[in-house]
């Protein structure tokens, strides 16, 4: 069975430039996103067609797992669009079905910000639908690191 991508819009309070520098600065990505409660340690990101995104994980206290997620830019259009593969990789071992393929796109619309992730998996098997309640509380957590910008 084929894995249908998820589609998710969200319109924010805030500019287009502030938006993109809240998706790809290390310090920003720090305050709001972390995934499946891990915190963000650091971020290696080169915004250039074939640049290396990764972005590392604390263990949590009570296991000592080591998430990192790391991909390749196929497209960067900044402050308009990013696409680049996304790997999830635990403890030293990619995933077997943690290979994806994000698009983001970043527009204005009557003064606000406008982000769209299309979010696809590289397997046929499923797992991008469990993701979409991980966007969405990032997206909610982003939207309330923007409103104190």
């Amino acid at each position: 069975m084929s894995n249908e991508p998820i589609i998710i819009t969200q319109r924010f309070a805030a500019s287009k430039t502030t938006l993109f520098k809240a998706w790809t600065d290390e310090s920003a990505l720090k305050v709001w996103w972390q995934p499946a409660g891990k915190k963000l340690s650091s971020v290696e990101n080169s915004l250039e067609e074939g640049g290396k995104v990764t972005y590392t994980f604390e263990p949590d206290g009570e296991d000592d797992t080591r998430l990192v997620i790391e991909g390749e830019y196929q497209e960067v259009k900044p402050e308009e669009k990013l696409v680049y593969t996304w790997n999830w990789i635990l403890d030293g071992t990619a995933l077997e079905n943690g290979n994806y393929l994000l698009t983001v796109e970043f527009n204005e619309i009557d003064g606000e910000a406008e982000l769209t992730i299309h979010q696809e998996s590289e397997s046929e098997v499923e797992g991008v639908h469990p993701h979409k309640e991980g966007w969405e509380d990032a997206l909610k957590s982003l939207e309330s690191y923007l409103t104190k910008q």
